[in-house]
């Protein structure tokens, strides 16, 4: 997998909420996908009792900007897509199953 396109710059949009300055290209296993300039996102949805190991921020941040644009597209491969990108981007593999089977379960 290659990556494409500018680095990752957000905004703040809101409370807890970022927006995209620039579109953000990846070249997945699935496809080439750009979240478009504007795209509002709310990084890693994760509850804050469990921020203190599962922060809304951290090496996942470009992975969770990408599966909430793929949410809102209703993607079918959009959690498979935010596991491919957390361990491309060097999320540790327990931390990266955690988090895709909490969006394959609780998520849209």
């Amino acid at each position: 997998m290659t990556i494409g396109g500018s680095k990752l710059i957000l905004t703040p949009a809101g409370f807890k909420t970022w927006k995209l300055y620039e579109d953000f290209t990846v070249i997945t296993s699935k496809g080439t996908i750009t979240v478009p300039k504007g795209k509002v996102t709310d990084l890693a949805s994760t509850p804050r009792i469990l921020w203190i190991i599962l922060p809304p921020f951290g090496r996942y941040t470009k992975a969770a900007v990408v599966h909430d644009y793929l949410c809102g597209t209703q993607h079918p491969d959009r959690h498979e897509i935010f596991y491919e990108l957390m361990l491309f981007y060097g999320t540790y593999k327990w931390k990266a199953k955690i988090m895709y089977k909490a969006v394959k379960w609780f998520g849209p």
